[in-house]
């Protein structure tokens, strides 16, 4: 199996959608008050676009064999303006997310290897992201990698 991490082009529009699809399944499953199956493509072409055209931002993909089975998306932050919050960038790591067929053969580690060296290439020393608590296989993928639990989000239905 032959696994290639490059960054995305427009290209892989339709590979990308395929990968959200599954994702986006996941969190539908899990959350259905937040999260609704789209009308037409999983992500608009606008939003892809934005993703590889923005300095700010990147999306990397992982082939297997030619095939696109997974992505990671990262951007650029910086903190706000607020007297007690020190002044940082950071790079948000939005999602890895690797088809589930995928799992297991290291295509994850090699993405976030990949947002690794670009948030170093923008002079940055951190990596911040969010993961639903459902998604104990992804929370224990980040901890495995040295990711720490910063804060705990939490909501009450009324």
């Amino acid at each position: 199996m032959e696994i290639k991490i490059r960054e995305a082009s427009i290209n892989d529009y339709e590979g990308l959608c395929d990968v959200y699809v599954e994702l986006d399944e996941l969190h539908r499953l899990n959350h259905p008050e937040l999260f609704i199956k789209p009308e037409e493509y999983a992500r608009a072409k606008e939003y892809i676009l934005e993703s590889i055209n923005d300095g700010n931002k990147a999306l990397f993909v992982a082939e297997v064999d030619s095939k696109l089975v997974a992505y990671a998306e990262c951007n650029l932050q910086t903190s706000a303006n607020f007297p007690v919050i020190k002044k940082r960038e950071w790079v948000q790591l939005d999602g890895i997310s690797v088809k589930r067929e995928y799992h297991n053969h290291h295509i994850g580690s090699l993405l976030l290897k990949r947002v690794v060296e670009w948030a170093k290439s923008k002079d940055v020393n951190r990596i911040e992201l969010k993961v639903y608590s459902f998604n104990s296989e992804a929370e224990d993928f980040y901890v495995t990698k040295g990711f720490k639990v910063l804060s705990k989000a939490m909501y009450l239905n009324l």
